[in-house]
């Protein structure tokens, strides 16, 4: 709750309060949301009214109300701290794979990593190392000649599926089997997430018709939506692994999400320490505790940290309504979806985009919906180290999460994104090919 607080802050256009309904509201239920609204008592201390939390209510037909938060884009939200970090320093790199700890006399001292788009191979030395690979970190250890710490046995599986927009608002279902949610987006709903164990590769792991059809059919069977859903209802899935740091059999569901730090050292493997577990909303205060640790570890005082109260790169807009609306009075010559679309996206570099899109009248060009600009394409490439067309579509723009894209509209995306980055023609088609493959549904 506090760092939901902190997130709300530091990224308010990226945050929003969101209002969940729970249909179902027994007096367990009940005992929770109260508990829920007085530990999160100094949830208000918030810089921007818009992100105040309401207690939670109940609704003439029984059902309760409580408010949470939404990142309306993790992956904006993600290249923000990337970018806080480069401006304070950091040398970052995407493309690049840890493929072998760098080991002497016993211990770690640095790391072989692969440039995937050229595949160049790089040795990098350094006193400290974090293994923070995600659902990979297990792997990573079991990998390496000096530490036997192995894979857990399972991993957790989780999809989402999108639909035409069902509920006007987020209601959360709570099944024999887990829970799963269906909420508002993007004139759309999001449905999920699923709980699975998988066993196998992480590389090897895909979105399958089963697990899909598995889904819908618990779906159908909590009977709690408006109307039963089939295959042809689903117009986008995706989902991923979730890293364990412990092996919970099949029963994924239950078991902790705990992030953990580990110092390897204690296990006599000095200068390595891992990361694994966690959620995205604690995932702030678990980098301030591993930096502390490897602060220890190097012998260096620290000043305080200032990640809590400092704005992130491009996020320092102060209230985001009046923001938004400022916005919007001051760039008349684009719909003001637009406007409000890049305002919340792009925070405070949004006028770059808009700037590049009256320069260049062929960048000025609409791609969907919800009003994103040709321009964005290419800001993402200039700006925001996009170097695939799926860097564009699915980690920098909102093109492709929610499914596959407009034929004219990717088409277009490739045509900005290939000279910009030097392509042949048979560079672009490629690209294009991939993006395609990768978004379309296995069914």
């Amino acid at each position: 709750m506090r760092e939901r607080r902190i997130l709300s802050n530091i990224a308010p256009n990226l945050i929003d309060v969101y209002p969940i309904v729970l249909p179902d509201s027994d007096l367990v239920v009940r005992a929770g949301l109260t508990a829920y609204d007085l530990l999160s008592f100094d949830r208000n201390r918030v810089e921007d009214p818009a992100k105040r939390i309401p207690r939670h209510r109940w609704l003439d037909s029984g059902q309760a109300l409580y408010h949470d938060c939404l990142m309306i884009c993790p992956e904006r939200l993600t290249l923000a701290f990337v970018r806080s970090a480069s401006v304070a320093g950091a040398l970052v790199a995407n493309h690049t794979r840890a493929e072998e700890l760098l080991t002497e006399r016993g211990a770690v001292v640095g790391a072989i990593v692969r440039d995937t788009l050229t595949g160049r191979v790089l040795t990098i030395h350094c006193h400290v190392v974090v293994n923070a690979t995600g659902t990979w970190v297990f792997d990573t250890l079991s990998e390496s000649a000096i530490t036997s710490e192995s894979a857990p046995a399972v991993r957790s599986e989780g999809i989402y599926l999108i639909t035409r927009q069902l509920t006007d608002r987020m209601t959360l279902h709570v099944t024999d089997h887990g829970h799963f949610s269906c909420a508002p987006w993007r004139g759309h709903s999001m449905i999920g997430p699923t709980e699975k164990a998988y066993r196998g590769p992480v590389s090897d792991w895909r979105i399958t018709r089963e697990s899909v059809e598995e889904f819908l059919a618990a779906i159908n069977a909590a009977n709690m939506l408006p109307v039963p859903l089939s295959l042809a209802d689903v117009q986008h899935a995706y989902g991923g692994l979730r890293p364990l740091t412990e092996d919970a059999g099949g029963d994924t569901y239950n078991a902790s999400r705990a992030a953990e730090v580990v110092d390897h050292g204690q296990q006599g493997v000095q200068g390595l320490v891992s990361a694994a577990g966690g959620k995205y909303t604690t995932s702030r205060a678990f980098a301030h505790d591993v930096v502390q640790l490897v602060a220890r570890k190097l012998q260096r005082r620290l000043p305080r940290s200032s990640t809590g109260a400092v704005s992130l790169h491009g996020c320092n807009t102060g209230p985001i309504e009046a923001f938004v609306e400022s916005s919007i009075r001051r760039n008349a010559d684009f719909a003001p979806e637009t406007v409000r679309y890049l305002a919340r996206h792009h925070g405070t570099e949004h006028d770059v985009v808009l700037d590049l899109a009256r320069s260049a009248p062929e960048l000025d060009s609409t791609l969907d919906a919800d009003g994103e600009l040709l321009a964005q394409v290419a800001v993402a490439v200039r700006h925001e180290s996009a170097r695939t067309l799926s860097d564009v579509v699915m980690r920098r723009t909102g093109l492709g999460t929610l499914g596959m894209p407009d034929t004219d509209a990717l088409a277009a995306t490739a045509d900005v994104v290939a000279p910009e980055l030097g392509w042949d023609e048979a560079r672009r088609d490629s690209e294009l090919q991939t993006v395609v493959e990768e978004l379309t549904l296995p069914w």
